[in-house]
């Protein structure tokens, strides 16, 4: 019976539960993550606000894939310990998930996802500094290697940046190889500079194993030495227009590569500002300048009487003011039929998508890839190119 006795005159209060003491780490890790996500929405605005306004987004905008990677471990973090701040991140993730596929893509596919009329043609960009002309005790070497990626891959179309001919015996015959060893039919090339001194000339070159209708360039202002040109070529079932384009580079000196290996020693503050101020002009400069370069391709682009294939070394990446500007009126080869990162630098900066292939209305593209070979300060990039059928 005693179990049954009522508790009515128990005023005796139940014990709380103590309330776990949060961690330490909560509160710096949160404002952290917030800090990460003001930065992330500036970045988002590079696309959209040209560097001539604005270029913090555009530098911004070269740690985009890093900073996804950042909120990507702020996700994971806050799934172990707070869920709800999980929000923070990945509503920003997929605000910009756009941008996360020009960057990143899992699965490419080596055939054609529409009808397209004929086999295609193999199509070839490729920034191949100079055939490494100035490297003197290796350049042989180098040049040999590349023409070898040349053969292995049998480009169609095959577009180069930081071109090098001369006619003189001394250097290699870089026309007469590619018309004659690579059975190319046509060339056009367009030059930016050159030395007097043996004739050596420097710029972009188009070789092609169709006819070319017709020919011309687009000039640049403001940067003389780059310079975009564009080609007419008669493939079976209709012509097309191809743009080689070589966009303004940050014209980094010795002086600026060696600071950025400097940087993870013990390098003085005055070095630090110098070098970093110095850093920060070329990039401003680049970006501004690019932001032109592009506007002019644009506008000729849209006046085009043939389907566009575009490919360059462009020199920014997908998450910038120029490469959207194209987007506007393109599609990428490496986002319908890519995968991975598509990493295309190879220099002394982090790898970074910089050199496209794009193409519009009329055409389709499919087996994109990014080749291997480290044989300049670039990779090659490669894509099968085809009419769609109406």
């Amino acid at each position: 019976m005693n179990k049954l006795r009522s508790n009515e005159g128990d005023t005796t209060k139940p014990v709380e539960k103590a309330r776990k003491r949060p961690s330490r780490w909560h509160v710096p890790m949160w404002w952290l993550n917030i800090a990460a996500a003001v930065v992330l929405l500036v970045t988002y605005l590079a696309p959209h606000v040209s560097p001539v306004t604005s270029w913090v987004p555009a530098l911004l905008a070269m740690t985009f894939l890093y900073q996804i990677v950042l909120h990507v471990l702020f996700i994971v973090w806050w799934a172990l310990f707070r869920r709800k701040r999980m929000l923070l991140s990945g509503s920003l993730l997929l605000l910009g998930y756009p941008h996360v596929a020009d960057h990143i893509q899992l699965f490419g596919h080596s055939a054609p996802a529409e009808a397209v009329q004929g086999e295609g043609v193999k199509v070839m960009s490729y920034n191949v500094r100079l055939f490494d002309l100035y490297d003197w005790s290796r350049n042989k070497k180098t040049r040999d290697a590349i023409f070898e990626v040349f053969e292995r891959e049998d480009p169609g179309i095959l577009c180069i940046q930081e071109y090098f001919h001369s006619p003189d015996k001394r250097f290699f015959p870089t026309r007469q190889s590619l018309m004659g060893e690579l059975r190319y039919k046509a060339y056009h090339e367009g030059f930016t500079n050159s030395v007097a001194r043996y004739d050596q000339r420097f710029g972009i070159a188009t070789f092609s194993r169709s006819p070319i209708a017709a020919r011309g360039s687009i000039t640049f202002p403001g940067n003389p030495f780059n310079i975009c040109i564009w080609t007419d070529i008669v493939l079976p079932d209709d012509t097309i227009r191809v743009y080689n384009a070589h966009l303004s580079s940050y014209h980094f000196g010795d002086a600026d590569y060696k600071f950025l290996k400097a940087l993870d020693t013990d390098t003085d503050a005055d070095s630090l500002k110098q070098g970093g101020e110095r850093i920060l002009k070329r990039l401003r400069r680049g970006f501004r300048l690019r932001a032109d370069e592009v506007r002019r391709i644009a506008e000729h682009i849209k006046a085009s009487p043939h389907p566009v294939l575009y490919c360059g070394d462009m020199n920014d990446v997908p998450m910038s003011y120029g490469y959207a500007t194209l987007r506007d009126l393109l599609s990428d080869a490496f986002v319908e039929s890519g995968s991975g990162t598509g990493g295309t630098y190879i220099g002394d900066l982090p790898s970074l998508r910089i050199d496209h292939i794009l193409y519009g209305e009329g055409l389709h593209a499919w087996d994109f890839r990014t080749l291997p070979d480290e044989l300049s300060d670039h990779r090659a990039i490669t894509t099968m190119i085809g009419l769609v059928k109406e």
